[in-house]
């Protein structure tokens, strides 16, 4: 498995913890701020902090790839026509970006989560539901602009090296 298809499953994983979460929220009972949930709210709260715990360690291991891809654009700037130099600030800045907009959707979600408060659903409906748009823009931009960059400009060795090195910062994550 090589940089990409690690992303790419991490990905998937954040998609399907998402959806059970959205699963366990179920259909609105009532309008507004009648909504409640039709199901236990310790299920929706621990299904939610998966997600956020597999959104930040995801968020963690991207960063540092992008770190670790920058350095191997210093040492390699030496080289005639370097093709990382096309991807490395250009990844940086977007994948930055979307993490920005996305990490204040999951803090917001985060907080509404930890309220006991039963009133809350409809606001909880409100941000999951904003979250999986945000989230399903940004993983579609990576997976069809970046990662098809990643696979031009970088050698399969080079990425299967990445993705031990993402693999292992992973780990230390969820210690």
């Amino acid at each position: 498995m090589n940089l990409i298809e690690h992303l790419e499953k991490d990905h998937a994983e954040l998609r399907a913890l998402l959806k059970a979460a959205e699963n366990i929220l179920g259909e609105p009972q009532g309008v507004g701020l009648d909504d409640r949930l039709s199901t236990d709210r310790k299920l929706l709260v621990e299904a939610l902090k998966k997600f956020l715990i597999a959104f930040e360690r995801h968020e963690e291991a991207e960063s540092r790839v992008i770190e670790r891809l920058l350095r191997l654009e210093k040492i390699l700037s030496a080289r005639p026509l370097d093709a990382s130099s096309k991807i490395s600030a250009p990844l940086r800045k977007s994948i930055s970006e979307g993490h920005r907009s996305l990490k204040s959707i999951t803090h917001l979600l985060g907080a509404i989560a930890s309220s006991d408060d039963s009133d809350q659903i409809y606001s909880i409906r409100h941000v999951v539901s904003s979250l999986k748009d945000e989230l399903s823009r940004h993983l579609d931009y990576e997976e069809h602009e970046i990662f098809p960059k990643l696979k031009d400009a970088l050698s399969a060795e080079t990425l299967d090296k990445m993705t031990r090195w993402a693999k292992n910062a992973t780990k230390s994550q969820k210690v």
